[in-house]
């Protein structure tokens, strides 16, 4: 693993329970099931990363910038766990899972989470100079290099997953996508200072934004259905819609994606260009591509989950579109409200056949 030499490093090891994921397995345990100890917390994470929220009580992380200070629990209440972990829980549930520095690492990408930095994974594990390649691969932006301590994965007894990247979720399901919290605001001051209320629960958009995807939709509508009569027969390959450059009907992927990951596979070794891949709520693959190493690439992506644009640019408009996604796949037909065309055409054709009985 890099040295920890950067801020954005917690100096402290998180109390066992300040992590949301580790209420949730704590809460949910059943002790007396037959299933073997590794499956049940497997299916319990899983069930984790499709939660559509995390009570307050769960997560007592996120009070300004004390998340990086010194574990202050001991001396407040405030940000401690709700639910203490008993010392059976942590030998049985907690701490066969994962060590001390991955819980740092947990720490930094769930309280991290509304930056929208990736994390950098390394899947591919064969060849000598693969650890100084690595490091060059975290290097490329100035802006990434920064938080690369906690969100560059390199090691080979936990990450060699080949072409198995979503595995990596069983390890830190605080990847799998979650922005900020929802938060009271109360502007009824006198002098009109906006006040932060009591924070509600986290915030885990596992359905696409619909107030920006109903704004998409009606901004390209007319663009959507240029696209279409440019080509008249793309029911018969409704997948022509999605070629790169059509920007118009790939936009709208951004509304189902919630998180990307980096990916270092045995391909980037071989070609310098980093595997990028946007997921939705169920991890699926929105869009995936290759990136070289241009720092200009990677700075724009950053900066725009930074400002909370969703994904736009080089890859979303040039990579490949996820299988869920494809409009060869009524679920892609559904997302992109082509449904209706299909329908239509299969009732005109009932329509035919039934004036010529």
């Amino acid at each position: 693993m890099p040295s920890s030499t950067s801020a954005t490093w917690p100096n402290f090891t998180p109390r066992w329970g300040r992590l949301p994921i580790e209420q949730y397995l704590i809460r949910h345990w059943n002790h007396s099931s037959p299933e073997p100890n590794n499956q049940q917390r497997l299916r319990l994470i899983h069930a984790y990363i499709h939660l559509d929220k995390v009570p307050q009580e769960w997560d007592p992380t996120d009070f300004g910038e004390a998340w990086y200070e010194p574990d202050p629990n001991d001396t407040n209440r405030a940000f401690g766990p709700t639910r203490i972990p008993t010392d059976t829980e942590i030998e049985v549930i907690l701490r066969p899972w994962r060590s001390h520095d991955l819980r740092k690492r947990a720490w930094e990408i769930w309280c991290g989470r509304d930056r929208g930095y990736p994390v950098m994974l390394r899947t591919y594990y064969d060849g000598e100079e693969g650890g100084a390649k690595f490091t060059e691969y975290t290097r490329v932006s100035e802006t990434y290099h920064a938080v690369t301590d906690c969100l560059a994965l390199c090691d080979a007894q936990l990450f060699n997953f080949g072409s198995e990247w979503r595995r990596v979720f069983d390890i830190l399901p605080e990847i799998a996508g979650c922005r900020g919290h929802q938060t009271d605001y109360d502007a009824s001051d006198i002098n009109n200072v906006v006040g932060i209320g009591r924070r509600l629960s986290a915030y885990y958009p596992r359905r696409p934004d619909r107030d920006m995807l109903e704004d998409d939709y009606a901004e390209l509508e007319d663009e959507i259905e240029n696209s279409k009569a440019e080509c008249p027969d793309w029911k018969e390959n409704p997948d022509i819609l999605l070629e790169p450059g059509d920007t118009a009907i790939r936009s709208l992927l951004r509304t189902a994606t919630i998180s990307w990951v980096i990916v270092v596979d045995e391909k980037a070794f071989r070609t310098d260009e980093l595997l990028v891949i946007y997921f939705d709520m169920y991890q699926d693959v929105t869009v995936e591509g290759r990136l070289g190493l241009d720092q200009g690439y990677l700075d724009e992506m950053l900066m725009r989950w930074e400002d909370g644009g969703r994904p736009l640019g080089f890859v979303m408009e040039n990579g490949t579109v996820g299988e869920r996604y494809r409009l060869s796949n009524e679920s892609g037909r559904r997302f992109f409200r082509l449904s209706d065309d299909y329908e239509h055409q299969a009732g005109d054709a009932k329509l035919q056949q039934e004036g010529n009985d």
